[in-house]
Order: structure tokens, then sequence, then C-alpha cells
């Protein structure tokens, strides 16, 4: 009779496990293409933002902080130092030190968000976020050790091509051969980095969250969220002031319902990804982003009442295809 109900309470477990991965991933695609579909919302008719942008991260790195803080406290109020989690005389040590490496990259990367929405738009944005796709891969790596097959390599060439495409735009039936990529230099160089900093933030939070569990001690999730997340104020405190930004105004000047929507969003997609990366990998986050691109893709021409380019469609069906094919075991 034992050996009946042990396999029957480690596959409830398992079961149980299995919907909390896809809950919160599913839970990240929402907030994903709700906080793209709010940060376009919140410009004015003239395409600018009516706030500061560098306060958007800022904002968010402070409502994480807030929130992982609130449950550390939660998690630990019956005992105020366990056995399981770090003493603050760690906070100095090297390896806190290391979370100042992921802030930063994530830094970056939301920065970059808000040129690339402004100049490309919302669903350009979630096409061309899929290329840190490749360079998460590399990174992996490099960082992780992890190798990837040719077939799973050819799924990302795939995918960057398709990003490519949607760019593509025809001018007009009298210059057949004649075609132009939409956006700016800048625009798109923005896009390189903003997918380079995202791909290093997800691979070095991950090594950090996973290398931290398999050694000597096993910290609370929302401990190391807190020393992430600390950095990542950090760094937008010092971009206030790197910047000159006139706060003469108030920190929050020109913010309206659509901009705190959106730092409400982002602070929890990022909880989500902190997640995901602890207890999943950069993998998964990384298929939600493709799909966050196809629903951006289709609300954005559906608000505007506009029919899907064709561009548009191909771009679409090549990612679905690299996806695919990605999941595709060897």
């Amino acid at each position: 009779m034992n050996t009946q109900k042990q396999p029957r309470h480690v596959g409830m477990f398992t079961a149980s496990t299995a919907v909390l991965k896809f809950g919160s991933c599913f839970a990240l695609l929402v907030f994903s293409v709700t906080a793209t579909l709010f940060a376009e919302a919140s410009k004015l008719p003239n395409g600018m933002y009516p706030y500061n942008t560098f306060m958007i991260p800022l904002a968010v790195e402070a409502c994480k902080l807030t929130a992982s803080t609130l449950f550390l406290l939660r998690e630990r109020r019956s005992v105020l130092m366990s056995t399981s989690m770090v003493t603050f005389a760690d906070i100095t040590t090297a390896k806190t030190v290391m979370f100042a490496v992921p802030a930063f990259c994530y830094f970056i990367s939301n920065n970059c968000m808000f040129f690339i929405i402004r100049d490309l738009g919302p669903s350009t944005f979630q096409v061309t976020n899929n290329l840190k796709i490749l360079s998460t891969g590399v990174l992996m790596r490099v960082f992780l050790g992890r190798t990837l097959s040719w077939l799973k390599w050819k799924a990302l060439i795939i995918l960057v091509i398709g990003s490519m495409v949607t760019q593509l735009n025809t001018v007009s039936l009298d210059e057949p051969r004649s075609t132009s990529v939409n956006g700016t230099t800048f625009a798109y160089s923005m896009v390189c980095v903003s997918a380079f900093a995202a791909g290093a933030g997800g691979v070095f939070s991950e090594r950090l969250l996973k290398s931290i569990d398999r050694g000597e001690i096993n910290d609370s999730i929302h401990w190391q969220n807190v020393q992430l997340y600390s950095f990542g104020a950090l760094f937008g405190i010092f971009s206030l002031y790197t910047n000159q930004v006139d706060v003469s105004k108030g920190l929050f000047a020109g913010f309206n319902a659509f901009a705190c929507a959106t730092v409400a969003a982002l602070a929890i997609c990022g909880l989500l990804v902190s997640f995901i990366l602890k207890h999943i990998d950069n993998v998964a986050k990384c298929f939600v982003a493709a799909l966050s691109m196809i629903c951006v893709a289709l609300l954005d021409t559906a608000i505007k009442h506009e029919p899907v380019p064709l561009h548009l469609i191909l771009g679409i069906l090549l990612t679905c295809i690299a996806v695919e094919q990605y999941n595709l075991s060897d």
C-alpha cells in the first residue's frame, strides 16, 4: 500500500509544480504585453513622452525592491535570521557585488525600450526584442557552459531573419524594387544594445540564482531579489544625475495613468522573470517574449483598425517556426 501511495504524492507534486511554472510563464506573457501597450498609450499625440523616461526604470526598481523586501520580511517574520539566509555581513562579499552585473544589464535594456517604442512602435519593439534570444544562446554557451545543437542554432537564425523581415516595407507600386527600413539608425542601434543587455542580464541572473542554490547556502529568492533590485535602484538614481534631469517640478512630473500602469506591469514582469530564471531557465523566458510579440502585433493593428501588413505576417510566421523548431527534440 505504501509503495502505491508514494508515487501518487510525487505525481501530484509534479503536476502542481508544472502548473505553477506554466502559470508564471502565462502571467509574464500577459504583463509583458500590457506593459508595452501601456508605454505606447502613455505618449502624447505627437509621439513624445510627457514625463522623464529615466524615471520609469527607477520607479520599477523601487517597486520591485519594496515588494521583495516585504515578501522577505513576511517570510522571516518569525525568525530574524535563519540558517538558510545569509547574514548582513555578507552584503560586502564578492557574491553580493556580482548582482550589480545583471542589474546594470537590465537597467540598460529597460532604458533602451522607450527609445525603440518611440521610433519603431510597440509591434516592432516586440519583434526585434526577440533578438535577445540569439544573444542569450551565445551567452549561455559562454557563461553557463550550455551547448546548443545545430537544430537550435538554425531556429535562432530563422528567428533573426523573421525579425528583420518585419522591418521591410515596400514604398509604392511605382517603385516595386525599392524598399526602405522603418526607423532611424539610432533606434536600431538601441535594438542591438537592448538585445545584448537583456540576454546578458538574464544569463548572469540565472547563474547567480542557481549557482547559489547548488552551493553552500540556499538563499531565499526574495533575499536574492533584494540584492539585485538594490543595485538596480542605485543605477536608476545614478542615471538621473548623469543625465542632469530637472527635478524642480518633481520626479514624477507628467506621469499619467498609463505611465503608472507601465511601472506596475514592468515591476510584476521583473518579479516573474526572477521566479522563472530560478525555477525554469532563460529559454522559457525567451519563448514568452516571442509569444508576447505576436499578441502585441495583433492587438496593435486591431486597435488602429488596420490590416496586418504582409511583411509583419511573414515575420510572425518565421518567428513561430523558429520557436517550434527550437522546441523540437534532437
